[in-house]
């Protein structure tokens, strides 16, 4: 007999993987076991393996076989060097996306979500995925977003979120804020519209606060790309200069006075403000029109604030 399956097999011969049989039958060794639970053994070094979680739109498809597949192998490889292994999943759950596909699919959210979340769990031990089921996170969970309710409680008390108003591209077929990156050629990603810029009142973290401790702490995280690490800093932002007020002036060369006739820049070498000859205002800008209105330059200002 064959430890895979109950066939008889010749000597030398070579048995039929039956992947319906075999794959069962271990996967369900691996779970009356709890194999992949985390042992919390203080003499086992540690390693913490996590993908992105997915989201539950529907059935996990190929790229999300990719991308669990090369975390699972990771994970594997290290319980068999000896490490403590920590390998979750969950599911980013939480969003208005979900409202958007529960009114296509004529349902509540929360059922669509849940739904397309065990079905995505059935996918995943089906391929055997070596999670820690026992630490499963479902982001649209009171347990679990009741402490990003409490850690926003927090950075409010201590001063470190703030609203103000900010451009947007706005999604008139999914009516959701899109990101920069989910803008592609000039239509959004999912439900092909043209995007159109809003401004809206956001909530804002101040990472700022942080700036320098966020840089230098990059320096401490070992076997990371240089070029990841400079695209981190990138992100960060930090940088040092001064902000400097022009003046604006009338038609008759006469300084404005007020806030409306001072306009602020930012620059890094504030040692060459004598050689500017001018600056540019990003489209966005409050008072781009009122500086332009009744000019030769109004229309293709116009046209470069709305393309």
């Amino acid at each position: 007999m064959c430890d895979h399956c109950s066939e008889p097999h010749k000597p030398g011969e070579i048995p039929a993987y039956d992947a319906q049989a075999i794959e069962a039958k271990w996967q369900k060794a691996w779970e009356d076991a709890n194999l992949f639970a985390v042992d919390e053994d203080p003499a086992k070094p540690k390693k913490y393996v996590l993908e992105m979680f997915p989201y539950p739109s529907g059935d996990l498809h190929m790229g999300h076989a990719r991308n669990y597949t090369i975390g699972d192998a990771m994970a594997r490889q290290a319980r068999m060097r000896g490490f403590d292994v920590l390998h979750p999943i969950g599911f980013d759950a939480f969003g208005l996306p979900a409202e958007n596909a529960a009114i296509k699919h004529n349902t509540q959210a929360g059922e669509w979500t849940y739904k397309n979340m065990d079905q995505a769990l059935a996918t995943m031990k089906r391929m055997g995925f070596s999670y820690d089921m026992d630490r499963l996170v479902k982001t649209c969970d009171p347990d679990y977003y009741k402490w990003g309710q409490w850690i926003f409680e927090k950075l409010w008390e201590r001063g470190l979120v703030y609203r103000k108003k900010s451009p947007v591209n706005w999604c008139p077929g999914c009516n959701t804020v899109l990101a920069n990156e989910q803008v592609t050629e000039g239509h959004c990603w999912r439900c092909g519209s043209v995007p159109e810029k809003r401004e809206l009142e956001q909530w804002y973290f101040k990472i700022t606060d942080y700036a320098q401790e966020l840089l230098d702490d990059l320096e401490k995280l070992p076997g990371w790309p240089e070029r990841v690490k400079q695209m981190q800093a990138n992100w960060i932002g930090r940088s040092e200069g001064a902000e400097v007020d022009f003046t604006l002036c009338d038609a008759d060369g006469q300084p404005i006075q007020g806030d409306e006739g001072k306009i602020t820049v930012f620059t890094t070498r504030a040692d060459t403000l004598f050689g500017c000859t001018f600056f540019l205002l990003a489209p966005e800008y409050k008072g781009l029109m009122e500086l332009v209105e009744g000019t030769e330059y109004e229309a293709d200002v116009r046209a470069v604030v709305a393309g």
